[in-house]
């Protein structure tokens, strides 16, 4: 079960939203995209992924787990073929929109699945394992994007056969039904007032604030690259490829957890994150900098998000899918307030200020895990 979510968040969070800015330069030369636009389009699928995120516990509770991981499945690969067939901005949109969406729905159903089919000691292991899926889809969706360098729409028609493929895979691979975690919420009690409390206060402004800070990366740091001659624009798309290898070293978040302690070994794996982010504005300029930094930042990064989903299947334990969906809301919301703000910051300070200020939001996220009572 385990492997089979780690594809599902792999091509739905690996390809379906983070395939747009592996082929933004493609798609922009093709449908006449200009920055702005694409910006737009790009927050687009951050909106549908927090739309879905919200919805899945009560998908979940209504419907089951493997119903909504399933239509999560469909959504990404009809998104991604209608990228593929996009004649213009407004039908790219649409695609992305759709792509963008399944990732809501993916990964918080796994929550429930994991709290009644694995056994206590494994439970860890397993969440991680499935978290790390992200990094094997963008370690996948990368070398895609880069072989069919003169063919967008190729990469895109592979990314949504991947997906149906996964889907198929986690179709055979789930139970069907409603386990006794999703039964015991109903989705009409689910309010602010009873996710937010002095347990998981702390869990949640820590994956704010670590979206927050990752999303420099993950929106300028190639460009920083490139753009301070560190790497050539391949190099920049080869990177990422770099980052999305080092970032299945999360799948050992279990065992970082169980050696060191949740709270040690997520404030750890934040002072790496920031480590990575502080690099980048210390030395945006050299090459070897880069690529250590985004080692760095593919391993931590994921390291950090699997630590929390490990505190918040603590933290929520009598509503597993319901507290991981809040967890995924929250740094989610970070990414996509981020971009935004780091891009004033930028051109007002200059990017080696926006990142050493992503730096202290990470690190201000980590800090949060030492307030926690968990």
């Amino acid at each position: 079960m385990a492997l089979a979510g780690a594809a599902m968040v792999g091509v739905t969070f690996g390809m379906a939203r983070y395939g747009l800015g592996l082929t933004a330069p493609d798609l922009r030369r093709a449908l006449g995209l200009g920055t702005a636009a694409l910006g737009l389009i790009a927050a687009g699928s951050y909106i549908a992924y927090l739309t879905t995120t919200v919805a899945a516990p009560a998908l979940v509770a209504r419907r089951g787990p493997r119903a909504a991981v399933l239509a999560a499945g469909l959504l990404a690969a009809a998104g991604m073929l209608v990228v593929a067939a996009a004649t213009g901005p407004a039908m790219l949109a649409a695609g992305i929109l759709v792509a963008g969406a399944s990732s809501g729905l993916a990964f918080p159903p796994f929550a429930d699945l994991v709290a009644a089919g694995v056994a206590p000691r494994r439970r860890g292991r397993a969440l991680a394992v499935i978290s790390s899926g992200t990094g094997l889809g963008v370690a996948v969706a990368a070398p895609v994007a880069l072989l069919a360098a003169g063919s967008w729409r190729a990469a895109w028609v592979a990314y949504a056969a991947l997906a149906l493929v996964a889907t198929g895979w986690a179709a055979r691979a789930l139970p069907a039904g409603r386990p006794q975690a999703a039964r015991r919420i109903a989705a009409h009690r689910l309010t602010w007032r009873r996710i937010v409390g002095p347990r998981s206060g702390p869990l949640l402004a820590g994956a704010m604030l670590v979206g927050l800070g990752s999303s420099m990366y993950w929106t300028f740091a190639v460009d920083l690259a490139v753009g301070e001659g560190a790497l050539s624009p391949q190099g920049g798309r080869a990177l990422f490829v770099a980052v999305g290898l080092a970032s299945v070293l999360g799948g050992l978040a279990g065992e970082l957890a169980r050696a060191a302690g949740l709270r040690a070994g997520l404030l750890a794996s934040a002072l790496l994150l920031a480590g990575a982010l502080g690099a980048l504005a210390l030395a945006p300029g050299a090459g070897v900098v880069a690529v250590i930094a985004g080692v760095a930042f593919g391993a931590a990064y994921n390291l950090v998000v699997a630590l929390q989903v490990l505190w918040s299947a603590e933290v929520f334990a009598q509503r597993p899918s319901t507290g991981l969906a809040a967890t995924m809301f929250a740094l989610s919301t970070g990414l996509l307030a981020g971009p935004a703000l780091g891009g004033v910051l930028s051109a007002a300070a200059g990017p080696s200020a926006a990142f050493a200020a992503a730096a202290a939001a990470v690190l201000a996220g980590a800090l949060s895990a030492l307030r926690a009572s968990a």
